[in-house]
């Protein structure tokens, strides 16, 4: 059961990390502009959770894919992302993980369509 919890959890990172890189490649953005973004682009199907957003922008960050600077450095209000180079160069691989898990989804939803839908 921890397995397939860890699988999905996986995906949305896999699915969240990707719509940080392509949201950020349009302009820079603060971690509650991302989820509103993510929020809206998915019409409420995926709501990011701010305890595992801030922790995959961390992520992103430290791998180089973006970077993060304080609004102002004295009060550190908000920090705004920006994708780097290696974010936007990432974003293929990304594309390419995330068709292939949609398209396992697909195969199984298939499968228990048939069965047990008889459709």
């Amino acid at each position: 059961m921890g397995e397939k919890k860890n699988e999905q959890e996986t995906l949305i990172r896999l699915i969240i990390g990707l719509y940080i890189l392509k949201i950020l490649q349009q302009e820079p953005a603060h971690g509650n502009k991302l989820a509103a973004e993510i929020t809206r682009r998915t019409q409420d199907a995926y709501i990011p959770n701010t305890n595992a957003l801030y922790p995959l922008l961390r992520t992103l960050e430290e791998r180089g894919y973006i970077v993060g600077e304080w609004d102002s450095p004295v009060t550190r209000g908000k920090r705004i992302y920006t994708v780097t180079d290696a974010g936007i160069a990432r974003i293929p691989a990304l594309e390419a993980m995330l068709e292939e898990r949609l398209k396992e989804s697909e195969r199984r939803i298939a499968i228990l369509r048939t069965d047990l839908l008889g459709l």
